[in-house]
């Protein structure tokens, strides 16, 4: 069966990516609140389980960006088959993607003793009741890697065909779930006992398999194993699983070689002195607003990439690319005029230190013209990715994080005495560049010849 999709006109490009995008903000804001309302519960039992809860989150969200990511992938399959207009293979994409998941989760059972040690190494040495927390906590939440993934999956049959809506309606169910999980498993509420630090863990467990039990109902509704045949079980062959992991493991190796250069980063800024770290911290949670809003069109712009190139239609993936651009600098723009217009007022909110103020100025005013080159780089990253070219942008990642971007920090801080104001120079340099090589990559058209198994 064979339906070839007519993409968008080019007049109605910019209205496209905004409906596939508008969704996916509202989705990764709420991905965001779910740490949040764990924060949130902890923080009224203990000042130990705060501090393990918010450690241990920060190691876990790297781990999981690791495959998560990878399971994401599937949109890119899902997109090149919808715009082919030959839904069959959307169900034999996905199955295939299902038998990845299934050896990937076998590396679930490595994992506790994986955070054992990395929260021996992270936590303060004086604290051993957060070492203690932090590994119960790391631990509880391996479990739940199986089923993001699955989630992931699914998340990829839904955007890849254009639909975004109910990847966010999932999402916020997940979160609304999570805040009544902890209301009842951390405080110990209706005659539950309180469970503090492995509540927030077996609540956020919890939410995540209800996401994945609704994610299953969608993927095996009767309308999804009509049209895709996704109700047809399918034992994929290893050359088959190769071909969906050169596409997915460096989707997901990408992410958490970025998160883990950039947590290198806030490391080398914390040596910088409290004030300075306090005053980043806030920076970063304005930043984190207009990041999501970036994400949000990187995302669309593979979908839609994807469902181009399906179409075999290389030019109209490449005018949706630019739209996306442009969209992207023009919101994170328009969020980081902001951060120029009122810096002070904004860090005001979350400290009345003159110190942290007057830092957390100079960042916001940094951050506000990071954001352009920012967002040409998350966008342009989500084109190649959406074609298939994901090994390249891991590559460009692991040269430019650990090749540049962490030596020249550590340069400017530590040979040149240039603080804070180095640090983030050192993180323009290093996103500046990255966009400038996914540019040159982008205009070379490489990525239009890609053929995926």
């Amino acid at each position: 069966m064979s339906l070839r999709i007519k993409t968008t006109q080019k007049t109605g490009l910019t209205r496209q990516i905004a409906l596939l995008a508008g969704p996916l903000v509202l989705q990764n804001l709420s991905q965001t609140l779910l740490g949040v309302v764990d924060t949130y519960f902890v923080s009224r039992v203990s000042t130990e389980a705060l501090a393990a809860v918010g450690l241990s989150s920060v190691l876990f969200f790297a781990i999981l960006m690791l495959f998560r990511s990878t399971a994401n992938s599937t949109v890119v399959f899902v997109g090149r088959a919808h715009g082919a207009g030959a839904p069959l293979r959307i169900g034999a994409a996905i199955w295939r993607s299902l038998n990845m998941v299934v050896w990937l989760s076998l590396l679930v059972f490595a994992l506790p003793s994986l955070f054992g040690g990395l929260m021996s190494l992270a936590a303060p040495g004086d604290s051993p009741a957060v070492r203690t927390l932090g590994t119960t906590y790391l631990r509880i939440r391996a479990f739940e890697i199986p089923m993001v993934m699955f989630s992931a999956v699914v998340w990829g049959f839904l955007v890849g065909r254009g639909n975004s809506r109910t990847p966010m309606i999932l999402a916020w169910v997940t979160v609304l779930t999570n805040i009544f999980l902890d209301w009842v498993l951390v405080l110990g509420n209706l005659g539950f006992p309180a469970l503090g630090v492995m509540g927030a863990a077996y609540a956020t467990l919890i939410s995540n398999t209800v996401n994945a039990l609704l994610s299953a109902t969608i993927l095996w509704s009767a309308p999804s194993r009509r049209t895709f045949d996704t109700g047809r079980a399918r034992l994929a062959s290893w050359a088959e699983l190769k071909a969906v992991l050169r596409v997915g493991l460096p989707m997901g190796a990408g992410d958490f070689i970025e998160i883990a250069s950039f947590s290198a980063f806030f490391a080398l800024l914390a040596r910088l002195g409290t004030d300075i770290l306090a005053a980043n911290q806030i920076a970063l949670q304005y930043l984190s607003v207009s990041f999501t809003f970036g994400i949000a069109v990187s995302m669309a712009t593979s979908s839609l990439v994807a469902q181009n190139l399906g179409a075999k239609q290389p030019q109209a993936a490449e005018q949706v690319t630019y739209r996306a651009v442009g969209l992207a600098m023009l919101g994170m723009g328009l969020i980081g005029l902001s951060y120029l217009i009122a810096p002070a007022r904004l860090m005001g909110i979350f400290s009345q230190e003159e110190s942290v103020i007057g830092a957390g100025v100079f960042v916001l005013r940094l951050i506000a013209f990071y954001q352009v080159f920012d967002a040409m780089g998350i966008v342009l990253a989500g084109a190649l990715n959406g074609a298939g070219d994901t090994t390249f942008t891991m590559l460009a990642r692991s040269l430019m994080a650990w090749g540049l971007f962490i030596p020249l920090v550590w340069l400017l801080i530590y040979r040149f005495d240039q603080g804070l104001g180095g640090a983030w120079a050192g993180a323009l340099v290093y996103l500046g560049g990255l966009a400038f090589i996914y540019f040159l990559r982008f205009r070379s058209g490489r990525w239009k010849r890609i053929e995926l198994a």
